[in-house]
């Protein structure tokens, strides 16, 4: 298990960013912005501020490049659930939980995200996920954790661009 905290920086207000993050739209979109992946998605309210989205992703691609690729299928069922809380603390817009699972990969993501504004712009908002990832494959767990959080400043590029060509519609 190791930890891990990635601070995503979104280009408008934290009040249309909360929108944002509460939009399925945007939560189907970021997915299908990726590059080198297929994928199909699925999003759906799970509750009162808690979005889970299913997303069948096609990784034949992408498995050439890694080391640990061949242990993989060539197609992910991944599942993410963001469950935003009901009082966030102090200075925060928001705050929840984010959990990761994959479908016969054994590979979990537990954090915590808040969002908040960000110092010095009202046209800035942060994204803070803290939390920890866990691969349990006996003697390799660790190194494919390490592989996959070296992806992590990616993910959060990602995430920032699609946030941008979204809120640029």
């Amino acid at each position: 298990m190791r930890d891990f905290e990635v601070v995503i920086e979104y280009p408008d207000s934290p009040e249309q960013i909360w929108q944002l993050l509460n939009d399925s739209g945007f939560l189907e979109f970021r997915w299908t912005q990726m590059p080198k992946i297929h994928c199909q998605v699925r999003v759906e309210p799970a509750g009162a501020r808690t979005w889970a989205t299913r997303a069948k992703v096609d990784i034949a691609q992408m498995k050439a490049s890694s080391p640990y690729g061949q242990l993989l299928p060539d197609q992910l069922i991944i599942e993410v659930v963001e469950d935003w809380g009901d009082n966030p603390a102090p200075g925060l817009v928001a705050q929840g939980e984010f959990r990761v699972r994959l479908e016969k990969v054994p590979l979990r993501v537990q954090a915590e995200t808040t969002l908040e504004p960000a110092g010095g712009g009202k046209n800035k908002t942060l994204r803070r996920v803290s939390g920890n990832i866990s691969v349990d494959i006996p003697f390799i767990g660790g190194k494919v954790e390490r592989e996959i959080l070296s992806y992590l400043q990616d993910f959060a590029r990602g995430e920032e661009d699609a946030a941008a060509r979204w809120l640029a519609q």
